[in-house]
């Protein structure tokens, strides 16, 4: 508390504004027993990241006008006059995945920052999508745009939507970075055991003995499994020509796992493309572990001075130690922690989504029959915040007739038709985050 007294009010300030800043905190001290929830963000003159300070304080600074806010979610306000920089050391944990991160900071005992992010998961297909329109766009008469099939193979370079998620990760950390003084970072690069996730009952030696053994390749290896035979005519189109094929497309995410591989002869390879029939596709277990080793080997490419953990200890401190229930932040917060560390937890987390830029899409249907409204509508773009008669939510749909669906971060709908034209506020405008905090019960 005098730290964040300290803070808030050292530097040129009037004697008498002070003494009765002094008195009042020290008065709602001793009602609330000397603890305070700090979910107040702070940043100096120069935008430089201070302790985070009590809505208390946070509100008679504004009130004075010793401050003004900078960001409503979560919210931060900017001092406007010159201060001390008293900071405590803050710990800040990540919790690393291919679909959700978790984030937590950690000073003085008290968590001060929690967040889960949902990463985006639609870029090999939007990439695909984009793809098709350009080939299409050759063959009809329209000004010219060279083809981009030699962009490839480039040295270094990884798949668009690892780097996606990759991306993401290095955004929270700036983000965390812009709001606390972070002084160390713990994060968690999980490693995975393929072999095990594929044969649980794999023990000792049987780990040099894999499918593979005494095979120069997967071809080799998946042709020999198959009896050299076309999986889907058994050899009745009598074409010998034999083809390894990706159950689901490499396009698609898929791998070249052995349980992704399939013999086809060429006929019915070329027919397979061709739409005449399909092949059930087996979903991959080990897809999200190999995405999560590329994203591990990736992070450690940036000049990023963080302390590495295990998925181990992060378990062992969140179920033993803590007794906490499995949430992404959960884990966040056990990586900042040591395991003999009490730890005050915060009543609020920031659930985030990362979404694209914008929606281009302008027509839907085969024959694009049904137009889309790409650009604003009534003053609103998809995924901008509303408040309206029936709650406060995204937008999840657009109607030219007025009537908007809106939904929750979590895609959860809100209300289907909900007026836009009259009695309705947009609170914040469409970003590439979105951002939703949520009381916890503690």
């Amino acid at each position: 508390m005098l730290a964040l007294l300290n803070l808030s009010i050292s530097g040129r300030e009037e004697d008498g504004f002070r003494c009765w800043l002094l008195q009042y905190l020290i008065r709602i001290t001793l009602k609330t027993g000397g603890y305070n929830i700090l979910n107040v963000y702070v940043l100096n003159k120069d935008k430089k990241p201070l302790m985070p300070t009590s809505p208390v304080i946070a509100r008679l600074l504004l009130k004075n006008k010793k401050a003004k806010v900078v960001r409503k979610t979560p919210f931060t306000i900017k001092l406007l006059y010159e201060t001390t920089e008293h900071k405590q050391p803050v710990i800040a944990g990540m919790d690393t995945g291919s679909r959700t991160i978790g984030c937590a900071a950690i000073a003085n005992d008290e968590v001060i920052y929690q967040s889960e992010v949902q990463l985006r998961t639609d870029i090999s297909k939007k990439m695909t999508q984009r793809a098709s329109y350009r080939r299409t766009r050759r063959n009809r008469i329209t000004r010219y745009r060279p083809a981009r099939f030699d962009n490839r193979g480039k040295k270094g370079k990884i798949a668009p939507s690892i780097k996606s998620k990759v991306d993401s990760h290095l955004r929270e950390k700036r983000f965390v970075e812009a709001i606390v003084p972070v002084t160390k970072w713990k994060v968690e690069l999980a490693s995975f055991d393929i072999h095990k996730i594929v044969n649980p009952e794999i023990k000792g030696k049987q780990y040099q003995e894999g499918n593979q053994k005494g095979f120069y390749n997967v071809k080799a290896y998946v042709l020999d499994r198959d009896n050299y035979t076309c999986q889907h005519c058994k050899g009745k189109s009598k074409d010998k020509h034999l083809e390894c094929h990706h159950i689901i497309f490499q396009s698609n995410g898929g791998s070249d796992a052995l349980e992704n591989m399939i013999v086809l002869c060429n006929t019915c390879h070329k027919e397979l493309h061709d739409g005449k029939f399909s092949i059930n596709e087996q979903v991959s277990r080990t897809k999200y572990a190999t995405e999560i080793g590329i994203i591990k080997s990736q992070l450690g490419r940036f000049d990023w001075q963080f302390e590495s953990t295990f998925g181990y200890e992060t378990k062992y401190k969140r179920e033993k130690v803590m007794e906490l229930p499995k949430t992404h932040y959960n884990d966040a917060i056990a990586i900042c922690c040591k395991e003999d560390q009490n730890i005050n937890l915060a009543d609020t987390v920031y659930f985030k989504k990362h979404v694209s830029k914008g929606d281009y899409q302008q027509t839907k249907g085969k024959r694009s029959e049904k137009k889309i409204p790409t650009g604003k509508l009534f003053g609103l773009r998809k995924f901008d915040l509303i408040k309206t008669m029936k709650g406060i939510g995204f937008v999840k749909g657009k109607r030219s007739s007025g009537y908007f669906a809106i939904c929750d971060i979590f895609n959860k709908t809100i209300h289907n038709s909900v007026g836009v034209k009259t009695k309705c506020t947009r609170i914040q405008a469409r970003t590439t985050t979105l951002v939703q905090p949520q009381m916890l019960t503690i």
